[in-house]
């Protein structure tokens, strides 16, 4: 998803100050932690049909080990094929046939070839499996948009659940969370392929900008692999991998709820330890590892041919995620130079030369990094270089010319509007207190709109000039190819 401001998208996706809404949505929330170290926030809204719920891990696809690449994303998967007593109708059972399939499939990876024995347990094992029960009973109970998300940072599972609902729900989830079945795990593979053709190899550009990712962070980086994760390492993940990751990443103290809607507090408490808190953490469990440095990016190029219109993106590098200071700024930027009233749109696509056919800019904002990114698609016969030159061009008339107050109170008004419309939505708000707890804590979302709100033209001149060089950016240049 490309945004003027991926801060806005995943935490606040704008915000209204009093003249630009006629009433701002609460979204100061309630905060506690079990005694395990869940922590939950809770926001009332009285009289909502449905409350919004939303299980977020502090950790995504950066916090796959080496070699296995896109586990984290798996496990995510594996999550909905139930648990001890969702998914079967013979666990006892079950359970002793899963540990066979387990090692004869492991001892298949490694000889690269299915044994025969496998394919007959999997026939006994269909016989006592009940696939997909775990969103059966959620659509027999009225819950709708049930779906998960692993990010680089952060993996959620999201729901809106009838509030007479709401304690099958805080069972459901604690349920799969305190004892998982990783059920239909090669079926569970295939299914992660099956969203990699689609979401990367189906598209021209896609393979290019995986590539590109990679090149700009740098081998080893944990943002180097998009969270679908490498095909060649996926394909030998392990059941004991995934079990050995989920115990590690999903442990209490990573946890983070977030329910909006007509629950009250003492009411969340109740069921909070009721349910999650029989989660606990073995002292044997192994634990994430986490990176006393941030690593610099490798700030590499790439250049090539596509199926596709001529097209640059331009990186430069800038700064961990943050809700205050330049990282602020940044987002802001994005937001001048984007929609059809933005500077990428007036000067490069509907401007004398029309020299491109679409362009964006986005600000990605990281718990481990950032980088400010322009990309732009050719009109016309342009190629890549006349893209770049046109954007180093438009770049010069900012430093130079700077920033009149119409256009930023444009940016202000639009910025906060759209923010405010979706924290509106109970659903948009629980997925941005998630992910703004995991990042450092809910009140980063007033926080943002705070300093969103001051940025003047002086702050945007000082971030152009510290951070948009010429000499420390990276560019992907697609040439097309073909008719």
């Amino acid at each position: 998803m490309r945004s003027a401001a991926v801060l806005a998208v995943l935490l606040l996706s704008g915000t209204a100050t009093a003249g630009f809404a006629t009433s701002e949505p609460d979204v100061g929330a309630a905060h506690f932690e079990l005694d395990n170290g869940m922590t939950f926030l809770v926001v009332e809204r009285p009289g909502r049909p449905l409350v919004a719920a939303v299980v977020a891990v502090r950790g995504g696809s950066a916090s796959d080990p080496a070699g296995r690449r896109g586990l984290t994303h798996l496990v995510e998967h594996l999550l909905f094929a139930g648990s001890r007593t969702i998914g079967t109708t013979d666990w006892e059972a079950e359970s002793r046939l899963l540990s066979r399939w387990e090692n004869l499939y492991e001892r298949s990876v490694r000889r690269g070839r299915t044994d025969r024995d496998l394919l007959r347990l999997e026939q006994r094992l269909e016989a006592l499996q009940q696939p997909g029960e775990f969103a059966g009973v959620y659509a027999w109970a009225g819950v709708v948009g049930v779906d998960a998300l692993t990010r680089h940072d952060l993996t959620t599972f999201h729901a809106l659940v009838p509030k007479e609902k709401i304690e099958l729900w805080f069972w459901m989830e604690s349920d799969r969370l305190h004892g998982p079945v990783f059920r239909g795990f090669r079926r569970e593979l295939q299914v992660v392929e099956q969203e990699r053709r689609q979401r990367i190899d189906s598209t021209p550009t896609g393979t290019w900008f995986e590539l590109f990712d990679a090149a700009y962070w740098g081998a080893g980086h944990p943002y180097a692999h998009t969270p679908g994760g490498e095909r060649r390492e996926v394909e030998r993940l392990l059941p004991s991998d995934a079990r050995s990751h989920f115990e590690a990443l999903y442990r209490p103290d990573r946890l983070i709820a977030v329910l909006v809607g007509d629950l009250s507090l003492p009411e969340a408490r109740k069921l909070g330890e009721r349910y999650f808190g029989r989660l606990q953490t073995s002292e044997g469990n192994s634990r994430i590892p986490e990176s006393k440095e941030t690593p610099a990016p490798a700030v590499g190029s790439l250049e090539g041919l596509c199926a596709c219109r001529s097209q640059v993106e331009i990186r430069y590098p800038t700064l961990p995620f943050a809700a205050a200071g330049d990282t602020v700024v940044l987002d802001f930027l994005a937001g001048l130079l984007n929609s059809r009233s933005g500077r990428l749109y007036r000067e490069l696509v509907a401007g004398e030369d029309r020299v491109a056919y679409a362009a964006s800019a986005e600000h990605a904002s990281r718990r481990l990094g950032g980088y400010f990114a322009v990309r732009i698609e050719a009109g016309g016969g342009a190629g890549p270089e006349d893209l770049t030159a046109a954007w180093d061009a438009l770049l010069d008339r900012v430093r130079s010319g700077g920033v009149d107050d119409a256009e930023l109170r444009r940016v202000r008004r639009q910025l906060t509007t759209d923010s405010w419309r979706q924290l509106e939505q109970d659903a948009g708000l629980a997925g941005r207190l998630a992910a703004a707890e995991a990042l450092g804590g809910w009140r980063q979302l007033t926080m943002w709109l705070d300093a969103a709100v001051s940025v003047d033209g002086d702050d945007l001149q000082r971030v152009v000039d510290r951070y948009l060089l010429a000499h420390e950016r990276a560019v992907l240049s697609l040439t097309r190819t073909g008719g």
